[in-house]
């Protein structure tokens, strides 16, 4: 006989459990897949949880963008015993199936009969957030907002902390939608340290991919673009193709505004078959909106219509929603590129009549609007439709408080700074566009500095630039690089000039090939065709007749200019030699803020200088700065005993930096190494010894330098990359440089590249005893570098020498 192996009975509980932890931890794929077997395995035997295994189904299906499916799933009837919770959540995930398939009326006959079945209990903080779904895909953001508050309340109550993590996400999509960025940061923040306790996978790939949506909307395209392609690589193993769609969107904007229109294009290109896999008419109708955009820049205006049309197939009577808004915008433009003013202007008027609570899409309205205006020689109009695009630019900019938003936030509204510079040229008001390219600089410094005004006061008052070199007795030489043709003022105590000079094309190779040769260590004077002389022609010759020998020279450079140091100039023919021979040289960042620029208070002798540097780098990744203590020992040389505090050593920490008061000092000076970081240039360090507490801080970060007010004369960065890696639209290199002038001090000297430990302690003793005799910072760091340039060893050549700046601040 033989006997029969019994089936272990397998109990349903246990199993509908494990489905919802592999949905929690975002292994979809796996969820969905046990789902489905448990459904036909309870199908005959235990209806009931059938129908639960069946709804858990519908609920995967959503996530991960098949909602088609999951309608198929979720419109077949309950078992007749079904409770009410069962039918009630049946309904709700019904009524998101719906939604996201454009059916509105039958979202909201699910949801009501959701309402009407369901039990008191914690499944009304489902509905509730069901609703805001809807509410947030029909764009009614403040019923959204409201129904996902009501929601978290429900699940903090309930303690359900899944259900907080993705009301907290969503109430962070809220406030993106409506343009609040830093509201969105805190609860995407706030939902990410949740979803980590749970290690709810799904809800972090999302809350990275939302982070990327923040940073594309507030001008950091390079952030964004990593954020965006590492949630599209998770949304993919994860398996949510809606998820993937989204962020390939956003993948594609970054690659737009990055100037990759090939790589935007495949982006957009892969999310409109991925959204058409799924059906998603919301989808789909965005990409068609996004593929018109770059169609239209890429000048196939044909092709964009093509997708215009099928877009507004979609958009049907959501006209003034915020895809219909985009979808307008786009039609303008392509009216306007088919010489169609009327058609383009109509258009544009009854954009910005309903574009209020999109500050973005308004403020493209306007400026677009001024140009069509301009075009058409109807100046007075023009010049009112660009100062308008500014003043909401700025109204937004200004509801920001956070230096990490607002720094990338100019990267917005260049183009509207930018155009209105050129049709002021146009008109030959070269004066008023001179102040126009000033309100675009060092906007996020003067923040800082509690210096901001408000847009339309900043258009209408003219600063005088005549008067400001005269106070400071010097030339000012403000640039703006553009496209084929730059432009180049030449201020004087008597006199204003304004030059066109050759575009960015041609002047940014030349400055790269200069940097190449500088940190190949080339002595540039003895190369009969160094790139030094044709960008002192380009940059330099046209104002030449109004720039004195032994005169002071102020460079207003933009962003582009950054990594130029022009005292590595060449002037041309016989007896050519570096610029820095015939002037001396410091980089200002605005105008503004050289107009607010004091002289020195006191005597050398007393100032207080607080020196720090020569750290412990035993347990870090640092080399030992061998004569890093013979620095600090020949600047402490120049100052006495009650005027010096010097913390070297292990005293050379972090800790000590915040503890000491460093704004009590007239000078401060570190000799360490330095990091720049190229991402987020706030998290640029100098690398000191531990603190004592805790051995893992040893940098004083950028960020952290802003937390202390200055009032220093000078602070003296000698390290390698002081100055920054990354450039920001009117702040140009953003760094440690830039923080310690953010954070009060009056002048910064910073490193470009990396700097000799050699060469620097010579550089720094010179210079300091130049300050010692009376001397201003920038006559001085001129004099310590004459004498390398005029010196007959290696120390002659820029390597040495060029790579510090000096840059001004108020």
């Amino acid at each position: 006989m033989v006997g029969c192996k019994q089936e272990t009975p397998v109990n349903p509980e246990a199993v509908f459990n494990e489905v919802e932890k592999k949905f929690i931890a975002g292994d979809l794929p796996h969820a969905r897949e046990q789902a489905q077997e448990a459904y036909q395995r309870f199908e005959g035997s235990r209806p009931d949880w059938a129908a639960a295994f069946r709804i858990e189904l519908g609920k995967i299906l959503i996530y991960q963008g098949q909602s088609s499916e999951a309608l198929q799933v979720l419109q077949q009837p309950l078992p007749v015993q079904s409770n009410p919770e069962s039918q009630a959540r049946r309904n709700i995930f019904l009524s998101i199936a719906e939604a996201r398939l454009g059916h509105p009326d039958k979202a909201e006959q699910a949801l009501s009969e959701a309402e009407r079945e369901c039990p008191p209990g914690p499944l009304h903080a489902e509905i509730d957030s069901a609703r805001g779904s809807i509410d947030l895909d029909r764009e009614h953001l403040d019923d959204a907002e409201k129904e996902f508050q009501i929601s978290l309340a429900g699940a903090r109550q309930s303690d359900d902390r899944y259900l907080q993590t993705r009301a907290l996400m969503n109430l962070g999509v809220v406030a993106l939608q409506e343009e609040h960025y830093e509201d969105a940061l805190t609860r995407f923040g706030d939902a990410s340290t949740l979803a980590r306790s749970l290690n709810a996978k799904l809800v972090l790939e999302r809350a990275v991919g939302n982070l990327g949506w923040v940073y594309y909307r507030t001008g950091d395209f390079q952030r964004s673009l990593i954020n965006s392609k590492e949630a599209v690589r998770q949304a993919s193993e994860l398996g949510s193709v809606r998820d993937q769609v989204i962020w390939l969107h956003s993948a594609g904007l970054s690659e737009y505004r990055l100037e990759n229109l090939d790589a935007a294009r495949s982006s957009y290109e892969q999310s409109l078959r991925l959204a058409q896999s799924i059906q998603n008419q919301g989808e789909i109708e965005d990409t068609h909106v996004y593929l018109g955009f770059l169609l239209l820049r890429s000048n196939k205006p044909d092709a964009a219509e093509v997708h215009i049309r099928e877009a507004n197939r979609i958009v049907g009577t959501r006209r003034y929603d915020r895809t219909g808004l985009r979808l307008m915008l786009l039609e303008a433009l392509l009216s306007d590129k088919r010489v169609d003013r009327q058609a383009a202007i109509k258009t544009l008027l009854d954009l910005q009549e309903h574009a209020s609570a999109a500050p973005s899409l308004l403020w493209e309205a306007e400026s677009t609007l001024a140009h069509i205006y301009s075009d058409a020689g109807r100046q007075k109009d023009a010049d009112q439709w660009f100062r308008r695009s500014i003043e909401t630019f700025q109204h937004q900019r200004s509801s920001l408080t956070s230096v990490d938003s607002t720094l990338p936030f100019l990267e917005n509204g260049t183009d509207l700074y930018n155009n209105y510079t050129e049709h002021l040229i146009s008109e030959h008001k070269t004066e008023e566009a001179l102040n126009v390219i000033d309100q675009s600089r060092a906007e996020s410094l003067a923040d800082g500095l509690h210096l901001a005004r408000p847009a339309q006061e900043k258009l209408s008052k003219q600063l005088n630039a005549k008067s400001i070199a005269a106070r400071l007795q010097a030339t000012v030489l403000v640039y703006s690089l553009r496209p084929k043709t730059s432009y180049l003022w030449a201020i004087t105590p008597t006199r204003q000039q304004f030059y066109t000079i050759a575009g960015s094309e041609t002047i940014l190779p030349q400055i790269q090939l200069q940097t190449k040769m500088i940190l190949a260590s080339k002595d540039l004077s003895s190369q009969p065709t160094a790139p030094g002389q044709s960008l002192y022609n380009e940059l330099v010759k046209p104002a030449e007749g109004l720039i004195k020998k032994g005169s002071r020279v102020f460079i207003v450079g933009d962003d582009a200019l950054s990594s130029l140091n022009f005292e590595t100039l060449q002037t041309p023919g016989e007896g050519s030699h570096y610029w820095i021979e015939d002037v001396t040289i410091t980089n200002a960042k605005s105008l503004q803020l050289l107009s607010l620029k004091g002289d020195a208070k006191s005597q050398f002798e007393d100032k207080r200088i607080l020196l720090m540097g020569d750290p412990v780098y035993e347990k870090h990744p640092y080399a030992k700065l061998s004569n890093a203590s013979t620095e600090i020992t020949k600047i402490a040389g120049h100052f006495s005993v009650d005027h010096r505090t010097v913390l070297t050593g292990s005293q050379a920490s972090p800790e000590a930096y915040q503890r000491i008061q460093a704004g009590d000092f007239a000078y401060i000076h570190f000799v360490a190494h330095a990091t720049a970081n190229m991402t987020i240039p706030l998290d640029s360090a100098v690398v000191l010894s531990s603190n004592h507490d805790d051995a893992t801080v040893y940098k004083l970060y950028a960020r952290d330098i802003l937390r202390q007010n200055l009032h220093a004369d000078l602070v003296t960065l000698s390290a390698c990359y002081g100055s920054g890696l990354r450039n920001y639209s009117g702040e140009g290199l953003v760094g440690l440089a830039w923080a310690f002038l953010r954070a009060g001090s009056h002048h910064v000297i910073g490193a470009m590249w990396e700097v000799s430990d050699v060469s620097t302690p010579e550089l720094m003793d010179h210079f300091y005893s130049e300050l010692a005799r009376g001397s201003e910072p920038d006559v001085a760091l001129r004099s310590a570098k004459l004498s390398m340039v005029h010196s007959d060893g290696v120390f002659r050549k820029p390597l040495y020498w060029a790579s510090f700046q000096l840059y001004s601040g108020a």
